[in-house]
């Protein structure tokens, strides 16, 4: 049945004269069917300059084969490995890197010439019999059209999918306004806004058969090379290469050539392109499961993943190669379609079947989906990721932390029996398999409404003990998955000074601030802080690196002039602005004020209106040795009583979004309520100190 063939290039050094096996779709280099002189003769050659542009809105396999003018047959070959394509042509490979990515293509394309070979078949004497004879080919190139094609691939950041249309609908409105710059002359592109916006977040690939000077990346870029394009193919076509070429069989001109027998039925043809593009897809889902974020945080999740890829891209290069081995048989005759059908016939009743393996990635994708929402709730604060369970130890056993606490992710499995299913079929011959092997899903955790709902509970509980423990020395929060069948979805681990307490944490009800009576309980909240030297007044000197401050008489510091630093008062801030739960102790001596304030308080007023405790900014409790202790809040205050006056040791405890801030007399493990402020804070707040005021002398260490 052999006869003329018509295809595209797709990149390949066609030239008239030149031989071609149709069974196997390779040319065959080096060799031409006429000499030189029977070449120059008989081709002509005709102008047929031409240019348009089209915009391509999928990113299928049928869209891209469409917008090259790839027929089905020649699909499948490229699919199945055959063809190896260059130039432009190479836009058959670019694939979205995720599902939920709007992409949308603009394709230039410009012909130039036309060239033919005019002597008919037995009109002249043909050479390379003995290549022709043995069989090596079935057709040799009579017609080339030149030209040159172009495709701008531009696509968008990873979006939700209920934004997915209407990004891909306003991407498409930009991009096809690029052409107009060459039918209204215009420089730039005339974009809205919002336009605008969009351009400005694309990314863009080029493929295309001219030599550019550099690539294109953007919008912008793709704008400026396109305007380039009719000047690049060169004049009278100089640099145009081979775009579609006309193939006339072999048995034409040789009577002893091989033939192509025949083409593979088109239904047949369909069904191997659905199966190769099903293989693609599956791929390409795996691919997207493997790039979240947490899924390289996480080794159990991960590792899985990366087993499954590998064990599925060896299936996929093997079905490739039988598909690549059989086309040629068939084509040539000595197979029939029949050995094509086997082949999507046994990966359709394989561990390896569409609905098997998609349904393998659905539980993936859904146990991916989970985890996100749980873990999602403590991105962006202290909590701290880690491999397994010897990272974790590290951080427990060396770290500086007294108290871990651990959000586990208990289910996820390390071993997975359909993987193990698919390596065992993929090792061994599939007559000693079973065929009716699926991924069981029906009981997997991440199924379970229950499992998950708990887990997300759980891990909302976690999140606010990691805010309220912000800037805590003594405890540590970390996120990690390690296999426990004691626990289903999810649990939380407790270390006490590196010794595992507990698998199964809960976190105690917190007691009345009055209620606190051990020093230990507090803590668990305590945290760092420094003075800011940049607030300091300048009758207060610092030292031990800026935790030690001290007010003497007559001895003025030269500090630099700043706009934060206190001026009336011996004030100073710490550099740390707090919110959630906090704990500090200082050591005090002499005439000291000790509480919270605004950073927006007043630092220049020589009224009462920068001074701590006499404004809306700040509250303190003030220590005078002759007088005792006071709590002062907006110039109201009100005697303290100790348990113990002339105490050295002074605890205070912030809760920031309960509205207190708790003062405590420490002694040993014990402390004692002195008074608590009630209020609303509307921002952070920041440890306030003033030392001897009026004067008078005061020392202050921060513990």
């Amino acid at each position: 049945m052999s006869s003329d063939l018509v295809m595209p290039a797709l990149g390949r050094p066609f030239t008239l004269g030149m031989l071609y096996d149709a069974r196997r779709e390779k040319l065959i280099p080096g060799f031409s069917l006429f000499g030189d002189e029977t070449l120059q003769k008989y081709q002509s050659s005709n102008a047929q300059r031409s240019s348009e542009f089209k915009i391509v809105a999928s990113d299928s396999t049928e869209s891209k084969s469409s917008a090259m003018d790839i027929e089905a047959s020649l699909g499948v070959s490229f699919l199945g490995g055959l063809v190896e394509v260059g130039g432009s042509a190479k836009y058959l490979n670019n694939t979205k890197k995720y599902q939920n990515q709007s992409r949308v293509t603009l394709k230039y394309k410009a012909t130039t010439v036309y060239k033919q070979f005019t002597a008919p078949p037995g009109t002249v004497t043909v050479q390379e019999t003995a290549i022709t004879e043995k069989g090596l080919a079935t057709h040799v190139v009579t017609s080339i059209l030149y030209g040159a094609n172009a495709f701008f691939v531009s696509d968008s950041d990873k979006v939700e999918d209920t934004n997915l249309q209407d990004i891909q609908g306003k991407m498409e409105a930009a991009i096809k306004k690029i052409p107009t710059i060459s039918i209204e002359g215009s420089a730039s592109v005339q974009l809205t806004d919002e336009e605008k916006s969009l351009a400005s977040n694309l990314s863009c690939k080029f493929h295309g058969d001219f030599l550019l000077e550099s690539l294109p990346t953007t919008f912008e870029d793709a704008v400026k090379t396109y305007q380039t394009l009719p000047t690049l193919i060169g004049e009278d076509g100089a640099n145009s290469v081979p775009m579609k070429v006309w193939l006339a069989p072999l048995k034409s001109y040789n009577s002893k050539a091989q033939q192509l027998i025949q083409e593979i039925n088109v239904s047949k043809v369909r069904r191997i392109h659905t199966t190769l593009e099903e293989l693609h897809k599956l791929k390409r889902r795996a691919n997207e499961a493997m790039d979240v974020k947490l899924v390289q945080r996480i080794p159990l999740i991960h590792d899985k993943i990366s087993n499954f890829q590998q064990i599925f891209q060896d299936y996929m290069l093997t079905v490739q190669k039988k598909i690549a081995e059989k086309l040629p048989l068939v084509r040539a005759g000595t197979e029939s379609e029949q050995s094509l059908q086997k082949i999507i016939d046994d990966r359709a009743q394989s561990p390896f079947s569409n609905e098997k393996v998609s349904k393998w990635l659905d539980a993936v994708e859904r146990e991916i989906a989970v985890l996100k929402s749980c873990a999602g709730m403590v991105e962006g604060t202290q909590a701290k990721f880690v491999s397994n369970q010897t990272e974790l130890d590290r951080e427990v056993l060396v770290g500086k932390v007294k108290h871990a606490v651990c959000f586990i992710f208990t289910s996820v499995e390390r071993n997975d029996p359909y993987l193990k299913v698919l390596s065992d079929y993929w090792e061994s011959p599939p007559s000693n398999n079973a065929k009716d092997v699926a991924p069981s899903t029906e009981d997997k955790w991440c199924f379970s409404t229950e499992v998950v709902l708990k887990m997300q509970q759980r891990a909302q509980t976690f999140c606010d003990h990691v805010n309220d423990f912000e800037k805590s020395r003594n405890v540590g929060f970390f996120i990690t998955a390690l296999e426990n069948g004691k626990f289903q979805g999810a649990s939380i681990y407790y270390y006490k000074e590196g010794s595992l307490a507990t698998q199964d944490f809960t976190f105690p009800r917190m007691p009345f601030v009055q209620g606190y009576k051990k020093r230990s309980d507090l803590l668990w909240y305590a945290c760092d802080l420094t003075f800011d030297r940049n607030t300091i007044n300048n009758w207060i000197s610092l030292s031990d690196n800026d935790t030690f401050a001290a007010s003497e008489h007559g001895k003025r510091q030269n500090y630099p002039k700043h706009p934060e630093r206190f001026v009336s008062f011996n004030q100073v801030l710490c550099n740390e602005g707090l919110m959630g739960k906090h704990y500090w102790e200082v050591e005090w001596n002499g005439y000291i004020d000790v509480g919270i304030a605004y950073i927006s308080i007043p630092r220049k007023e020589i009224d009462f209106a920068s001074a701590f405790g006499y404004n809306t900014y700040s509250w303190v409790l003030s220590y005078n040795p002759k007088i005792g202790y006071i709590e002062r809040h907006k110039k109201r205050e009100y005697n303290v009583r100790a348990p113990n006056p002339g105490f050295k040791r002074l605890g205070l405890f912030l809760d920031w979004r309960y509205g207190s801030i708790s003062f405590y007399a420490v002694s040993s493990d014990e402390v004692h309520h002195l008074h608590t402020f009630k209020t609303k804070f509307t921002e952070p707040v920041y440890p306030a100190f003033s030392i001897g005021p009026a004067g008078n002398h005061g020392t202050l260490r921060l513990l």
